[in-house]
């Protein structure tokens, strides 16, 4: 079952209102999707551009109350796999020109807070400042040749869960691609799709593989 979620987004609403919104969506999945034909013991998130980002905290941030305080009290915000294509992973780095327009753009538009004087804000927020060795299994996917999100963004998100996560992490770079490719590149799509399916498909017999063998 596949539940397509949407969020408040900036500049009316602005940050977090964004990953809180994303947190009640798979809130409520836990609790409810069983009644749709889901499997409330597998929840995954998956997401482009924006939606990476989202879908990376929310992955790195389970039951996390700085981002759950609207939720009612035993909540479970957790998540048994990610899949981040194209997104932005680190709210901080202003070390070359783009990331510093980014940067930027989030102080006036997204965060509307600068970060010389909220430095916690955009820390917090980046996926790659979250990573510990309990995230759980990621398959980051970006293309070579994007101009919106530099794919060294999802390489140094990439090798931060290698070197400190336990789980299973996955990376597909599209040689060519550009942001958006699945919008507008069918025959990137489709390979694409078939690539996720077989993660979330390993992710999802190794944990009921996990399960037999406790019981």
């Amino acid at each position: 079952m596949c539940l397509s979620i949407d969020y408040r987004v900036a500049p009316h609403h602005r940050w977090p209102r964004h990953i809180l919104d994303v947190k009640t969506a798979i809130a409520w999945a836990r609790a409810n999707v069983d009644k749709f034909g889901g499997d409330r013991n597998f929840i995954a998130v998956a997401g482009c551009s924006a939606g990476g980002h989202l879908s990376a905290l929310a992955g790195l941030t389970a039951n996390d109350p700085q981002y759950q305080a609207e939720l009612p009290e035993g909540s479970d915000t957790s998540v048994d796999a990610v899949v981040g294509i194209y997104g932005r992973y680190d709210w901080e780095d202003r070390s070359t020109p783009e990331r510093a327009r980014f940067v930027d753009f989030l102080e006036r538009v997204v965060v509307q807070r600068t970060i010389d004087r909220h430095p916690e804000v955009f820390r917090d927020a980046s996926p790659i400042q979250r990573v510990t060795r309990n995230a759980p299994p990621f398959l980051v996917i970006h293309g070579s040749r994007d101009c919106v999100i530099p794919v060294e963004q999802a390489r140094s998100f990439v090798e931060r869960l290698r070197a400190v996560s336990r789980s299973q992490v996955g990376y597909l770079e599209l040689p060519g691609a550009g942001h958006g490719f699945d919008l507008l590149d069918g025959a990137r799509t489709g390979p694409t799709a078939h690539a996720i399916a077989l993660f979330l498909n390993q992710v999802h017999r190794s944990r009921a593989q996990f399960a037999k063998e406790v019981i």
